[in-house]
This record gives C-alpha cells, sequence and structure tokens, in this order.
C-alpha cells in the first residue's frame, strides 16, 4: 500500500521548479489531501460493509422476535462447567420481559442468544463488524475478571451488538483466592447469576431489536424498578419511538424527579411535535427540577418546529427564573436561529456584564458565557469588552 501511494504520488506531483517554492508547497499539499479523501472514502464504505451483517429483511424480523433459542457456556480455570444456574437466571429473565425462550436449537425460535460467563474474561480482540469502542453496550478489552458476554445471532449470521455484564473487579472477588480447589470457579459462576438477575439486558435487547412495545410495557409495569424504568426511558427517546409519546408524557407527572428529567428528554430526542404541549405545560410547574428538565426538552425540539411556541414560552420564563435555570434557558434559545430572542438576550447579557463587575461567581460566569455563545450566531458583537 505504501509503494502504490508513493507511486500515485509521484505521478501527480508537480515537478519541481526553482523560484516557486510556494507553488510547490501548496501542490503537494493538494496532493496529500486528494489521497487522503481517496483512501478515507474507501476505508468509509468497507467499515459500513462491515457493520451491515444483516439485510433489511432480518431487521424487519428482529422486530417481531418472539422465540428465543438461548445458548449459554460457563467457563472457569479448569475448563467447561455447569451452565445450568446460568441459564435459568436468563431465561426467567428473558421469560418476565414476554420473550418465549427455547433450549432446543431443532424448535422453531427466531432468534439465538448466546450468554458466555468466564471465571477469567480473555481478551476477544474487536468485534468483527469493525471498531467497537462507540457501541454503547460494548466488552471491556481491559477487564481481565469475572464477566458474561450477551451476543445474538440470526439464521446464522452474527451482529455487532455486544453486552457485558460484570462480577467483581480482578483482586477482590473471592474466586480468586481458591481457584485450584474448583470453589473459585463456582463462586464466580454464582456471583455473575446474581448480577444477570438485576441486569437490564432483556431491555436492551428489545431496544437493540426495535421493539418499543416490550419497552413501554416495563415502563408501565408497576414491578419495574426505577433503574430499569430509566433504562427505558433512554432506550425510548435513542429509538425515536413516537409511539411512546403518550407513556413518557404520564411519566411526567411522576413522583420521582429523576423518572421525570429522563422522560423530558427522551421528549425532546424523539423530536415530534406532539411532544410540545406536555413540556410547555411542565415549564409552568412549581418545581425548578421540573421546569429545568422541561427546558432541556423544550431545547431539543426548538430547532426542529421554529413555527411553535417554544421560544416564546422560554422568553417568558427568562426573567422569571434564577441564574442556573436562566443559563439553561439561554442553551435552549441558542440552538435555534429564531431572532425573536435577539433584544431579550442582548438585554440580559448587558444587565450581565454590568454585574459580572462585582459579582465573579461561577454561576454567573457559565451564564455569560452561555449569552455569548447564542448571540455569537447573529453578528459575534454583544459583549461590552
Amino acid at each position: 500500500m505504501q509503494t502504490g501511494t508513493l507511486l500515485i504520488a509521484q505521478s501527480i506531483g508537480p515537478r519541481r521548479q526553482p523560484g516557486h517554492p510556494e507553488r510547490h508547497r501548496s501542490a503537494a499539499a493538494g496532493c496529500v489531501v486528494f489521497l487522503m479523501l481517496a483512501l478515507g472514502a474507501g476505508l468509509l464504505d468497507e467499515a459500513q460493509a462491515r457493520r451491515d451483517l444483516l439485510s433489511p429483511e432480518e431487521k424487519n424480523r428482529l422486530k417481531a422476535a418472539d422465540r428465543i433459542h438461548l445458548e449459554t457456556l460457563a467457563l472457569t480455570t479448569e475448563g467447561t462447567t455447569d451452565a445450568s444456574g446460568i441459564a435459568a437466571v436468563v431465561s426467567a429473565r428473558l421469560t418476565a420481559a414476554g420473550y418465549t425462550v427455547v433450549n432446543d436449537q431443532a424448535q422453531p425460535h427466531d432468534i439465538t442468544v448466546k450468554v458466555k460467563c468466564e471465571e477469567r474474561k480473555v481478551w476477544e480482540g474487536t468485534a468483527r463488524s469493525g471498531g467497537d469502542a462507540d457501541l454503547q453496550d460494548s466488552a471491556a478489552r481491559l477487564w481481565r475478571g469475572p464477566a458474561c458476554q450477551i451476543t445474538y445471532r440470526m439464521d446464522g449470521h452474527g451482529s455487532d451488538w455486544r453486552h457485558e455484564v460484570r462480577g467483581d473487579a480482578p483482586g477482590t472477588n473471592p474466586s480468586a483466592s481458591a481457584p485450584a480447589t474448583g470453589q473459585g470457579g463456582s463462586s464466580a459462576m454464582a456471583l455473575l447469576a446474581d448480577r444477570l438477575a438485576a441486569d437490564p439486558f432483556p431491555l436492551l435487547l428489545a431496544g437493540a431489536w426495535g421493539q418499543p412495545a416490550r419497552l413501554l410495557h416495563a415502563l408501565e409495569d408497576p414491578a419495574s424498578t426505577q433503574a430499569q424504568k430509566l433504562v427505558v426511558i433512554d432506550l425510548l427517546g435513542d429509538m425515536f419511538a413516537v409511539d411512546a409519546i403518550p407513556a413518557l408524557s404520564r411519566t411526567l407527572k411522576d413522583r420521582d424527579p429523576a423518572l421525570v428529567k429522563r422522560a423530558a428528554q427522551a421528549l425532546g430526542a424523539i423530536g415530534h411535535q406532539d411532544g410540545i404541549p406536555v413540556l410547555l405545560a411542565l415549564l409552568a410547574d412549581q418545581s425548578p427540577d421540573h421546569r429545568l428538565a422541561a427546558i432541556k426538552g423544550l431545547g431539543r425540539l426548538a430547532p426542529l418546529h421554529p413555527n411553535s411556541g417554544i421560544v416564546p414560552a422560554l422568553l417568558e420564563r427568562l426573567p422569571l427564573e434564577p441564574v442556573p435555570i436562566q443559563t439553561e434557558i439561554v442553551r435552549a434559545l441558542g440552538k435555534t436561529p429564531d431572532r425573536r430572542m435577539l433584544d431579550p438576550l442582548r438585554a440580559l447579557n448587558r444587565a450581565v456584564q454590568d454585574r459580572a463587575r462585582s459579582d465573579s461567581s461561577p454561576e454567573l460566569k457559565e451564564l455569560k458565557r452561555s449569552l455569548g455563545q447564542a448571540l455569537d450566531q447573529f453578528d459575534g458583537t454583544h459583549t461590552d469588552e
């Protein structure tokens, strides 16, 4: 590859002529940029091809997947061990999520889920679909303690989805003290079974497969924990699940401020106009935390729906809020080029500039910085400095 690149550079590069050093440098730089773009385009196409492990038809079938063939494997430092405890826990979790689990590959099934648990996880290299550092649930390559890796495949095709459930850090796990007796491996598997019993992997699978109905059932299930509901809300937002807007709107009335905050952010992430009225109503709530959550959600919706009432509502709240919430309002307004905010933000900026001469609090500095960023998109001449 290096030789080929060198030959191309020599063939297309200009001959040096005395008296024109700037021209030589400019032409050489152009050749380098051309080669980088050409090679980068080829690598991008290849990486994209490697990520498409499932066909469009298989991806559509994932959305309707119900029957799961479960494969489990348990490995200790002494070799393969009984995986029935792991299988029982995983099967119970998937069944609770509404899936039908089969253990015989000959039985009809839509998808195969594999759970491999190890007393000492070995390094497996990168995923075959390309780089995995940016994947939300990618395995930690440096982890050497007990861990279970969960993957799935359809019709013999693997996927780029991996989720890792870990035990204790190496050196803190009781299994490290007695590997030669066989008790260490049993302790590690028992620990991993406990972690699998609490891990949200069934919800993550439903999100990866594009099944919002299962997630909505978990969100409104009284038996779901707060942690599970938070995972569900984030997944629904990431999936742009418009069907989840009614359920998320009801969550805004929950007494748990963490759920309200995540639901408001998810409504903003979904980006649909039906989320605007409930967030505008939340903006008038007496709780500062609720108003702050509404502002963050509206900030994501404002540039998508410029003709809505978001900008006027935020401008109305601006002078009524304390400095930290004013900062969030300014950040939200700064995401839209709506010129209606110019005069109010300039007036606030002048007041902040005057106040900053005697007040050096971090909150006021952050408001000042946010005002500068919001106004810079118009003329860049907003300050007196």
